[in-house]
């Protein structure tokens, strides 16, 4: 098998999915506090009472984020490696520690948010307030470290979890964010690989397309249910990727499907010709993928596989014409030396500029300009999808899948990512099991992009994700993803999960 799932352990989930289409209140992810260190010499009779108070305060103004577990006997003087001891015990995917200090009436605290397995891309918030006349007598100062720890909570989740604005420079733009509940379709009939959704057939009705692993399956949306419309049999195995957009400019979408085996990737086009969908162009030897850059509008990229190393090259564009046929490489998109075809996203800047947003090394977002400048790049981990493109030296997993929408529609996209979440104590090389999964949104900044808003998780981890724009006044969201609360002879059932 050249293309499997990352995944060698069964793992029992918490909370208990709810029935079809009924909104559910996704899981919270497991933090365990550990309460804020005080220096030595400065562990006097005005900090040291404070300690259970912004413990009690912390903890109950991030429960509404978070399923916050205090430390207990590990106490504020462990060290990283007890605190990541302690962490996975309880299965916590975060830690929350911090240092409190105390220069004559100025008061400092400090928290940092880290991954429990990578705490170098922790975030940290730093408060401070004034002490009047500190002494001893330090209990009538409990009001005021309550509201010190309220303030930090407050700011710990605006950073972890953006803002309605978007926060910072992007405040302005006020971000639309998501209700925060999940919705499941039916049961599909396989195992899902990769979805996409466009107007397939001119109907004025936004398509699901869905590929399986030996089939593409063009979907109608019927509420949050899936009913099926048409069926490619026979579309090859290995299947890994697939959209749907109007490449050939024909006037009507197109489905790109690329697969992947014995370290070549082949891809084809199908197209509807008003009675069924018909591959106009087959084997195709490069990964495909469909992208909106800006004022070029839609085009077809295209990287080279390699026997051993998956995929080689740089990124380019592909003419087709409108019969299909794939007529020669073009000109190479600036994105750094090593981005897979399907690592990136484009980002429109009104009519005129596009930027990009690229998963490099360490599974950081890098933003870049038009020309492929780096501008800025973000600190946290955002891990790949549950399957895996395999070759005898190699094993890459497939990249999250990365989609611009203009959510507020100012003419300049926003980024959302999937991103599986890794559980507690599994993030190593060759061993992630994954949990949970989330949306992570960022709005585009002068420099940098900023971090809008963090959906609720899922109860399941995710494959694939697509945006569903029928609706201008309120994009949608979809992942597809394993229902494991619904087991049928022992193996979890497939559905597309809305997310709103």
């Amino acid at each position: 098998m050249t293309v499997r799932e990352w995944r060698y352990a069964p793992l029992a989930l918490a909370g208990i999915l709810l029935c079809l289409a009924v909104p559910a209140l996704a899981a919270r992810q497991v933090m365990v506090l550990f309460p804020p260190a005080i220096a030595e010499g400065q562990a006097d009779n005005v900090l040291r009472p404070a300690l259970p108070i912004l413990e009690q305060t912390l903890k109950e103004k991030l429960e509404d984020r978070f399923d916050v577990r205090p430390a207990g006997q590990a106490g504020a003087a462990a060290t990283e490696e007890q605190r990541r001891q302690r962490a996975r015990t309880v299965g916590a995917s975060y830690i929350l520690s911090g240092n409190l200090s105390r220069i004559g009436k100025s008061i400092t605290l400090d928290v940092t948010i880290a991954p429990t397995e990578e705490p170098s891309k922790g975030r940290t918030v730093v408060v401070s307030g004034t002490l009047e006349n500190p002494s001893p007598l330090s209990t009538q100062y409990a009001p005021f470290f309550r509201n010190l720890a309220t303030e930090m909570a407050v700011q710990a989740k605006s950073l972890f979890f953006g803002g309605e604005g978007g926060g910072g420079a992007a405040a302005a733009k006020k971000i639309p964010g998501l209700a925060g509940t999940v919705t499941r379709s039916a049961p599909l009939p396989g195992e899902v690989v990769s979805i996409a959704a466009s107007d397939m057939d001119l109907d004025g009705k936004i398509e699901i397309v869905a590929a399986y692993t030996d089939a593409i399956v063009i979907y109608q949306l019927v509420g949050d249910d899936l009913r099926e419309k048409a069926r490619i049999p026979n579309a090859g195995t290995g299947l890994i990727h697939v959209d749907a957009a109007a490449v050939t400019r024909s006037g009507v979408a197109d489905i790109v499907t690329t697969r992947f085996a014995g370290g070549k990737a082949l891809s084809d086009i199908w197209q509807y010709d008003g009675k069924e969908y018909r591959k106009i162009s087959a084997d195709v030897p490069y990964f495909l993928r469909v992208s909106d850059l800006g004022p070029e509008g839609v085009v077809l990229l295209g990287q080279e596989s390699d026997p051993e190393k998956v995929y080689r090259g740089p990124v380019f564009r592909l003419t087709v014409s409108r019969e299909g046929k794939v007529e020669g490489k073009g000109r190479n998109l600036p994105l750094p030396q090593g981005t897979f075809l399907y690592g990136f996203a484009a980002l429109r800047q009104g009519k005129k500029d596009v930027r990009y947003a690229v998963l490099a090394a360490r599974e950081r977002l890098v933003y870049l300009d038009g020309e492929g400048k780096e501008l800025w790049e973000g600190l946290d981990a955002v891990t790949g999808s549950e399957s895996a493109l395999e070759t005898a030296e190699r094993r890459v997993p497939i990249p999250p899948r990365m989609v611009s929408v203009d959510l507020n529609r100012d003419g300049i996209d926003e980024l959302v990512v999937l991103n599986d979440l890794v559980a507690a104590g599994t993030y190593f090389e060759n061993l992630r099991v994954y949990s949970q999964v989330e949306l992570l949104c960022f709005a585009q900044g002068e420099k940098a992009l900023q971090l809008a808003w963090r959906s609720p998780q899922s109860d399941a981890s995710a494959r694939d994700l697509l945006v569903d724009r029928s609706n201008p006044n309120a994009a949608r969201f979809a992942v597809a993803s394993r229902d494991r609360g619904k087991l049928v002879g022992g193996a979890a059932q497939w559905r597309v999960l809305w997310l709103k």
